[in-house]
């Protein structure tokens, strides 16, 4: 059972209402398709306003809201599901820490990570558990300093 299919569909929504960031855009989308301007969004944080720069490929579905993404030829999409914060941790542990019980590397981890969700700051948020992982360190070694 994959992270995703653990919640239901009210609380990933009730999560998503309680972000501060993605509530916002959620309560936009629930209220009308049409973007709203800029005076709207510009008191809100830097990721809400993120986010809203995404607003057409923002989409509702069961009160939830996703991320379209698209190739680039337009052949393949994926839906994304707009991951609050308080998630942000779980999905990282499955999808670098559990698959299969490897530590994947940071392509691989966003790979995975991008096949199912979508947040603000998603690459650095794993560059960074990637790099603070405790078991891929210690597989790696001690640092050494080149030319001593």
């Amino acid at each position: 059972m994959t992270t995703e299919n653990k919640w239901s569909l009210s609380e990933i929504q009730n999560a998503q209402l309680e972000d501060p960031d993605i509530r916002p855009i959620l309560k936009m989308k629930l209220n009308s398709a049409d973007r709203p301007s800029w005076q709207e969004i510009a008191r809100e944080s830097p990721a809400t306003k993120r986010y809203w720069a995404l607003w057409n490929s923002l989409y509702l579905k069961d009160g939830v809201l996703y991320r379209k993404w698209e190739s680039n030829d337009g052949g393949f999409y994926r839906r994304q599901l707009i991951l609050p914060n308080c998630r942000i941790q779980e999905v990282l542990r499955e999808t670098h820490d559990k698959t299969s019980g490897r530590h994947f590397g940071v392509m691989k981890t966003l790979r995975k990570t991008r096949e199912r969700f979508y947040w603000d700051r998603l690459r650095a948020d794993v560059v960074k558990w990637c790099r603070e992982c405790q078991a891929c360190g210690a597989r790696k070694g001690p640092k050494t300093q080149q030319g001593k």
